[in-house]
């Protein structure tokens, strides 16, 4: 399938008119960065491992749900890329308003990408609170540990320099 018809399979269950899809398709690509124009008519294998993530955002976003639950989005991808789209999956929320439920297992990126966070600990809640209020005041021992690694790399890079 073409990037349109992948990001359109939805609609197109849901027996949404054609224009309103390609109208539709076109918004999105915008919204995700992707001029839709070069894009519409690629095929996945034509696209870095940045664009394709990308493209699952869009079709995600498609049918304009209220929530979004994104687990992992960024675990496969490499360091420069995955900034580039947390950057961008930061403007886009912002353009968007909406719920973004973020899973991840990186605790900068947790921090870097939620307003709140939900530390968990072998199916347990432990924390959960605005990333300052985490850093502040862990709620045990783990939470702490957890900070404290990523002060650690912080240290790293600072002595490397």
């Amino acid at each position: 399938m073409t990037i349109e018809e992948n990001i359109g399979v939805i609609p197109g269950l849901l027996k949404w008119e054609k224009e309103k899809i390609r109208s539709v398709v076109t918004d999105l690509l915008i919204l995700v960065g992707l001029d839709p124009d070069e894009y519409r008519s690629r095929y996945p294998a034509q696209l870095s491992g940045g664009q394709q993530q990308r493209i699952g955002l869009a079709r995600a976003l498609v049918t304009d749900p209220k929530i979004m639950l994104l687990d992992e989005p960024f675990g496969a991808i490499d360091a420069i890329t995955r900034l580039n789209l947390q950057n961008e999956l930061l403007r886009i929320h912002a353009g968007t308003k909406k719920t973004f439920l973020l899973v991840t297992h990186d605790i900068n990126e947790a921090f870097r990408l939620g307003s709140r966070v939900m530390i968990m600990n072998d199916g347990q809640l432990l924390q959960f609170a605005d990333p300052k209020e985490i850093i502040l005041h862990p709620a045990d021992e783990f939470v702490r540990t957890l900070i404290d690694s990523a002060r650690d790399q912080e240290e790293f890079w600072k002595e490397v320099l």
